[in-house]
């Protein structure tokens, strides 16, 4: 997850792909942006991230927090901040990621981390 993140930070999309299973899935359904939508495999992803990439001239992810919540799966708190279009955003979003054998299988985006918490099966997390 850390390598997908610094090489997408770095607009490096074809490293980051390389660190995500053939059946990716980004879901990215509870975004409050206009790319808001689910995405499937490794294609699916390349195309969200360089959306992305093409509407911004600055997009970085921080991850300020990581939870370990089992041996697949981990939960991760981030500072975005992004500008494209005249319009800055500083915000935090959180993401549960599923890691099987070393590759990212799926991340889902939710808008706090209590609600990821839940959904990871963790409680309401505050």
């Amino acid at each position: 997850m850390r390598r997908i993140v610094d090489s997408f930070n770095a607009r490096e999309i074809d490293e980051a792909l390389q660190c995500v299973a053939e059946g990716f899935e980004m879901d990215w359904s509870s975004s409050i942006g206009a790319l808001k939508g689910v995405y499937r495999g490794r294609g699916g992803a390349g195309t969200l991230w360089t959306l992305l990439l093409d509407v911004c001239t600055m997009v970085h992810w921080g991850p300020v927090e990581v939870i370990d919540v089992d041996d697949s799966r981990v939960i991760v708190v981030n500072r975005v901040q992004m500008w494209g279009r005249g319009t800055y955003v500083d915000d935090v979003e959180v993401q549960l990621w599923t890691i099987t054998g070393g590759k990212a299988e799926r991340v889902k985006l939710y808008r706090s981390k209590s609600e990821a918490l839940a959904a990871a099966g963790c409680g309401s997390g505050g």
